[in-house]
């Protein structure tokens, strides 16, 4: 953030591409740190992807789960066909 002048009460600027990069890197890192244990959990080979401007967790049919952050910033993954687990 910084000011965009120099008077009290001036707006401040905020860089929105910026802070979505760094989330989606954020994420990108926990979705890399937590693969191979989910991949040994699940039984299958999961890899970490993306899908237009969403991360994905794929296997070889394809998407199987999409990647989020609650507001809480907690990773959450969704299952994205028929799953049992998670």
């Amino acid at each position: 953030m910084r000011p965009s002048g120099t008077e009290p009460g001036d707006f401040v600027e905020y860089d929105m591409d910026l802070y979505e990069a760094q989330r989606r890197s954020a994420m990108r890192a926990a979705l890399e740190a937590s693969r191979a244990e989910l991949s040994a959990e699940l039984g299958i080979e999961l890899q970490v992807a993306s899908e237009g401007n969403e991360l994905v967790l794929v296997d070889a049919e394809g998407v199987r789960y999409r990647a989020t952050l609650n507001h809480h910033g907690r990773l959450v993954l969704t299952a994205a066909r028929g799953a049992s687990l998670l």
